[in-house]
């Protein structure tokens, strides 16, 4: 792969970063309209999904492929409720940083399930990742009955460390529309269920404010970064590509305290700044990953 290739890949997994760190601010903004978990996860995929269901059309080749897709689109919607139920009930800033250890996961991941040994740097810049999000985490403001709650919203770092690891190298290349088509169905096929299982007492917003968010979500925290992403991800390094999407905490921490109002602790601050060295160091310097023979 050649630098130009690397470096434009970065990029756009770099914007899609920003755009992702966008979810929770639009997430509150739809709580505080009065919309529940179930309805704030479901319109951040449904809009999207009925766009790219005019691309579902798959040739016979590469079936197999969407399906491996759509598993990873139902996941990922299990995770995502997770999350966001998370995000309504638990203190925002412990769901966010849970949410923002995926780094950590994808390169324990591709350790683990792809038998690929990460760089010096990379474990370094992950460790770093998982100090910064230890640091605001209080299990003492978490009451007995949340706990579930807390230990389900590890799967959406799991899931995401998943999709990272996957998407940076599909076993079988695909239009990335055909994709994004069967990844947001595979959303949809678990959320639905889910939202008219609850039947929530709501299902809009109530102020032009959070139709604006609803758009927000579904196009700015989903659509848009979920195509930037599979196009730069194949031509960057995953691992890179991993760390790059810790950047999400930052932007997340930021849009809370300034649009939202929420105040920064010192250790949110010292958070951000470990992050940054994170991503810092992964740029100085990277070491290419070395695959583990097979036995």
């Amino acid at each position: 792969m050649n630098s130009a290739s690397n470096n434009s890949g970065q990029y756009l997994v770099l914007s899609a970063a920003f755009f992702y760190g966008l979810n929770p601010f639009f997430g509150q903004l739809l709580f505080q309209e009065g919309l529940g978990a179930e309805m704030v996860s479901l319109y951040r995929f449904i809009i999207p999904a009925i766009f790219f269901t005019f691309f579902l059309r798959t040739p016979k080749e590469n079936r197999t492929e969407a399906l491996r897709t759509l598993i990873l689109g139902v996941a990922s919607g299990i995770a995502i409720y997770s999350f966001f139920h998370a995000l309504q009930v638990l203190p925002a800033a412990t769901a966010i940083l849970i949410y923002y250890t995926y780094p950590v996961f994808s390169v324990l991941i591709g350790w683990a399930v792809y038998k690929k040994t990460p760089s010096h740097n990379a474990l370094i810049s992950a460790a770093l990742v998982a100090i910064a999000a230890s640091l605001t985490v209080n299990p003492q403001a978490i009451s007995a009955d949340l706990w579930f709650t807390l230990a389900s919203c590890f799967l959406a770092p799991l899931v995401v460390a998943t999709q990272v690891q996957y998407l940076s190298n599909p076993r079988k290349k695909i239009p990335t529309t055909n994709r994004m088509a069967w990844i947001t169905i595979g959303h949809i096929i678990i959320l639905l269920p889910i939202a008219i299982w609850v039947a929530p007492a709501q299902v809009l917003p109530v102020s032009p404010l959070g139709f604006a968010s609803l758009i927000g979500i579904a196009l700015f925290a989903a659509a848009i970064p979920q195509v930037l992403f599979m196009i730069g991800a194949p031509k960057s390094n995953v691992d890179k590509n991993a760390l790059i999407g810790s950047l999400e905490l930052v932007v997340a921490l930021l849009t809370g305290a300034v649009l939202l109002g929420d105040n920064l602790s010192q250790l949110e601050m010292t958070a951000m700044a470990l992050i940054v060295l994170a991503l810092f160091i992964k740029q100085v310097k990277e070491q290419p990953i070395v695959k583990i023979a097979e036995s």
